[in-house]
């Protein structure tokens, strides 16, 4: 046996006994959210919160399931379709649990970790056609196109079932405002003012299952292994 042979079974061996050791986990939840604001739902923002509320007004928005969802999980995959119920936000308050929650799915929980942030560009008055701004500090990115404005909110965290494992998420928002300019909106905002939007707007977001702590022993393992031939080929 080559002394590369001896190094790469040193390494593989006792990694292999390592996995043995480690339990199976399930793949957790992955898969794909179309998400939209229940009918005559919308959004209202200012410059420290998020306000989505229901058809009826006040309290958490609604939420329904499109075509496009296509989920599973352990514990009641794959996912049932129907409405949910999306928190109000204050922005800085941190980690959100059960930010997105769907009556028909009770083991699926969605924590928000992250919003935004908005683009560098806050002079909103300067854009022209197809051009972006924030409001500074704001998280939402807002596209001048045309004469109203399109409006885009990045969101990650992590999702969760019955199983030991995490799944990562992100997605965006995305709602139009017709009757208001980036412009517009950001001296309202920087105003005190609040702007709202009913129309229909769509979460669309990605999930993603985070490698098992077998998956990192092997990528971990690999490097290993490569490092040692790196250092053999060196030394020869």
């Amino acid at each position: 046996m080559t002394h590369i042979s001896k190094v790469l079974v040193g390494v593989a061996l006792p990694a292999l006994i390592i996995l043995s050791l480690v339990p199976v986990c399930s793949a957790g939840v992955i898969g794909t959210l179309d998400l939209a604001n229940c009918a005559s739902g919308g959004v209202t923002v200012n410059a420290t919160s998020i306000d989505w509320y229901l058809p009826t007004g006040g309290g958490n928005g609604c939420i329904q399931a499109g075509g496009a969802t296509d989920v599973t999980y352990s514990g009641g995959g794959p996912f049932t379709a129907g409405t949910g119920t999306i928190l109000d936000l204050t922005f800085g308050e941190g980690a959100v649990p059960n930010f997105l929650s769907f009556a028909g799915n009770p083991d699926l929980h969605f924590e928000l970790l992250a919003i935004g942030p908005g683009v560098l560009n806050t002079n909103c008055a300067a854009l022209t056609d197809g051009q972006s701004c924030s409001v500074p500090g704001s998280p939402f990115v807002l596209t001048l196109v045309g004469t109203t404005t399109t409006v885009t909110l990045a969101a990650s965290g992590i999702a969760t079932d019955t199983s030991t494992a995490v799944s990562d998420w992100s997605g965006t928002f995305t709602t139009q405002i017709t009757t208001l300019t980036p412009a517009q909106i950001e001296a309202t905002i920087q105003a005190d003012g609040s702007v709202s939007s009913t129309y229909s707007g769509a979460f669309d977001i990605r999930i993603t299952s985070v490698p098992e702590p077998a998956s990192f022993l092997l990528i971990g393992g690999g490097l290993i292994a490569l490092a040692c031939l790196k250092r053999r080929r060196t030394r020869q």
